[in-house]
């Protein structure tokens, strides 16, 4: 990854963790080394398909990401991975698991390819991450990629200083929490027991010079703090201490009504006029992501803080830096920055709401903005809470904190400041009142007890790199994914037009099966020929790679240019929509497989000339006019009305018919009822009569929750006769009905060898 000349050596080693390998990483560093300029560098640098979450709104909108709530559909409240006694939980009490999450989980068909798609999932603002949290996100990354690893393969990079603010947990929560976590912390989550993350501290600090300074500040955050220390602080207390309006301090406390009560106050004294500023807000944002005041009041000498860094790159102000209003008007504003020879005339800033979605012809994930708000970037600063202080720096401050205050945050509002020339304490601060989580410190102490990082690097990115490889090559998951097509075709060919499309399913996984042959002799190659830090293995490797990737893309193109056909086919025909999104998701399957070989032959290529892939780099693998014409072709319709596939937003659910404006209330998902009635303990028999179906029809319902393994088919099939089914399917290698059941004999009944050929796809044979 490229880096500017001023970037550590430590946020070398974390960009190249992140490029090279898939282990997981905590940045940390103290106030001012510079967390957030990395994160910017990172996102548009990297070639991983990454996004950006963040615990809260705010946070999140200041990341230039979306809240971990929103991107995951969790609900708000405790979770615990694993279900407590009875007699642990009093009734009053409430909390999910992995059971109700999955149960309740509403995720739209875009959504899930983004989660699919997925390689870094970056979180900052890691200090306010809870544990179960944190284990909520592994357990819907595991259920939506069908995968038991951690975090179902997707690689975490945790950026935050757990000095600072910490999660908030209440009393009752913690009662229920405690049963599993030693902490509420992030670095507590059971997810992460057997994979840690790598531990990678930003340590030269850009916001304070005095050497005293930082030494104070080293020893808050380490949990060291002297004597001396003590005494140092006390020289700053000014009990009672009242500035003069124009001095340009801006006192930190604890509650925003104190804050706010203070503000108001102090701008009530100045004379002249108020000037009030409404933000616009266009479409989606919520309001408690409000970067900013929704009604600003000033007047001339009013003391304001700007809250966002110069946008023109002039520096000519920062996030943090205190200023006087000079001069109002209706449309402008004039203000006179602390420390400055010359006014400045503001103008409005605007700042995004982003979801994230899949671009249609390259399936990479890229930021949609869903909403705007615009208002000019100021707020009022003879106060601010020392939570929302996280990130400003200050010239001057009055600290109001007192001793009865959280652990870490003490240590924020001291870290705002440049120096302590313009350190100002209201209150004594005792070392009761700076003492630090013990989790914290504890934790702290694995970057000295892990191994060397260089070394750490070189074993990981070359376990990454034969890793991706085999992925590349590694076609199961799309021979499982077209073994479930083809085993959807379960209808008469007289009342469904999907059904008349049999053979060419059939001849589509012929055609597959064949190519995976092959896949699977190139990846025993791979096993044989990587040999780690082997100049002349990496050489062969690739001259290999080559020539597979010669010989599988273009079957892979010519599979995806089928589908395209068929789809054009398709579109003639009525009541098809729900088919012919059944057929773009299979194409965007193909595309992968065929993306992620060119993608490694690239990584395979940066290895040989000892450099790391870009962005860039990838992103001009996958440019391809004729591809983007057949993805907009496929997606308009004869009427030239674009099609959307079932689901939300782009996949939103199929629309009605032209002349039909009327909603339609979407129907409960009838095997979901059947799932659920199976589930509490009823046979076949006992369904299909509840339901008034047939029990071929159940045994449908029954087979579809087997082949995604929500439900195990001995369950429903007796060992001996399932065994024997299986065994028959593989033998044909075979999924059509007629001629498992022909090879069986009539003994086997249609709805038997359903549930055999679900568990068949379940198992990926």
């Amino acid at each position: 990854m490229l880096q500017t000349e001023e970037t550590s050596q430590p946020a070398q080693l974390a960009a190249k963790f992140i490029n090279l390998t898939s282990r997981h990483i905590f940045l940390t560093g103290k106030a001012g080394t510079g967390k957030t300029t990395f994160l910017r560098n990172l996102i548009s640098l990297t070639h991983k398909k990454a996004v950006i979450v963040a615990p809260t709104g705010i946070a999140a909108i200041n990341a230039a990401g979306v809240t971990i709530h929103s991107l995951f559909q969790l609900p708000f409240g405790t979770f615990l991975p694993k279900v407590l006694p009875t007699g642990d939980v009093k009734e009053y009490q409430h909390y999910n698991t992995p059971k109700s999450i999955i149960r309740h989980l509403s995720m739209n068909a875009t959504k899930r390819r983004i989660l699919l798609d997925l390689e870094l999932l970056i979180i900052d603002e890691v200090s306010m991450l809870r544990a179960d949290l944190l284990d909520a996100i592994d357990t819907v990354l595991r259920y939506i990629r069908k995968s038991n690893t951690n975090f179902g393969g997707v690689q975490l990079l945790f950026i935050g200083d757990l000095h600072q603010l910490p999660p908030v947990v209440k009393n009752d929560e913690w009662n229920l929490l405690s049963a599993i976590y030693k902490s509420a912390f992030f670095f507590d989550a059971i997810a992460l027991e057997k994979n840690p993350p790598v531990y990678i501290e930003l340590e030269k600090i850009y916001r304070q010079a005095d050497e005293t300074f930082i030494h104070l500040l080293n020893n808050l955050r380490n949990n060291q703090v002297t004597e001396q220390d003590i005494a140092l602080l006390k020289t700053f207390y000014k009990e009672n201490y009242k500035p003069i309006l124009t001095d340009n301090y801006i006192t930190l406390t604890t509650h925003n009504h104190k804050a706010d009560t203070l503000n108001k106050k102090s701008l009530d004294e100045l004379q002249g006029k108020s000037y009030f500023y409404k933000a616009v807000i266009d479409k989606e944002f919520a309001e408690s992501a409000f970067p900013a005041e929704k009604n600003l009041e000033l007047k001339v000498g009013a003391q304001v803080m700007f809250i966002k860094n110069d946008p023109t790159g002039e520096q000519r102000f920062f996030n943090g830096k205190i200023a006087v209003v000079k001069k109002l008007s209706d449309e402008a504003i004039e203000v006179l920055p602390d420390g400055a020879k010359y006014t400045l005339t503001l103008e409005n800033y605007t700042w995004k709401n982003i979801k994230y979605t899949a671009n249609k012809t390259t399936n990479e994930i890229e930021e949609q903005v869903i909403g705007t708000f615009t208002q000019f970037p100021l707020k009022l600063a003879w106060a601010i809470t020392v939570h929302k202080s996280q990130g400003l720096t200050f010239d001057k401050a009055i600290v109001d904190i007192g001793d009865a205050f959280a652990p870490g945050q003490i240590y924020v509002a001291l870290s705002r400041l440049r120096s302590m020339n313009g350190l100002i304490l209201t209150s004594l601060i005792s070392n009761r009142g700076i003492r630090q989580d013990q989790n914290v410190t504890f934790f702290a102490r694995t970057k000295e007890l892990q191994e060397d990082l260089s070394v750490q690097i070189k074993k990981e990115s070359d376990a990454f790199l034969k890793h991706s490889l085999l992925q590349s090559f590694n076609f199961t998951v799309l021979d499982n994914y077209v073994y479930e097509h083809v085993f959807s075709y379960t209808k008469d060919e007289k009342r469904s037009t999907k059904q008349t499309h049999l053979p060419w399913a059939v001849k589509l996984q012929q055609d597959l099966m064949a190519l995976k042959v092959n896949a699977d002799k190139f990846l025993k190659q791979i096993e044989r020929l990587f040999v780690a830090d082997h100049a002349e293995s990496l050489a062969l490797l690739l001259e290999r790679t080559t020539a597979a990737e010669n010989y599988f893309n273009p079957q892979l193109q010519a599979i995806s240019d089928a589908i395209f056909e068929l789809i054009e086919v398709v579109k003639t025909q009525k009541q098809t929509k729900e088919f012919l999104a059944e057929l773009i998701d299979m194409e965007v399957m193909f595309f992968e497989q065929f993306k992620k070989i060119k993608k490694a032959k690239a990584m395979l290529e940066a290895a040989n000339q000892q450099r790391e892939l870009t962005k860039e780099e990838v992103m001009a693998l996958y440019t391809s006019a004729k591809r983007e014409e057949q993805i907009k072709t496929a997606y308009t319709l004869a009427n030239k009305e674009e099609f959307k596939p079932p689901g939300e937003d782009i996949y939103s659910r199929i629309r009605a018919a032209k002349n039909d404006k009327t909603l339609k209330v979407p129907k409960e998902d009838t095997k979901e009822i059947t799932l659920n009635l199976f589930k509490e303990g009823k046979n076949i028999t006992q369904i299909a009569a509840e339901r008034k179906m047939t029990i071929g029809t159940i045994e449908g319902h029954l087979a579809f929750f087997v082949a995604k393994q929500e439900i195990k088919a001995s369950d429903i099939v007796p060992a001996n006769r399932l065994k024997e089914i299986m065994q028959t399917i593989a033998k044909l290698k075979s999924v059509k009905l007629n001629e498992v059941r022909d090879a069986l004999g009539k003994s086997y009944g249609f709805g038997e060898i359903k549930i055999g050929i679900a568990a068949h796809l379940a198992e990926g044979n």
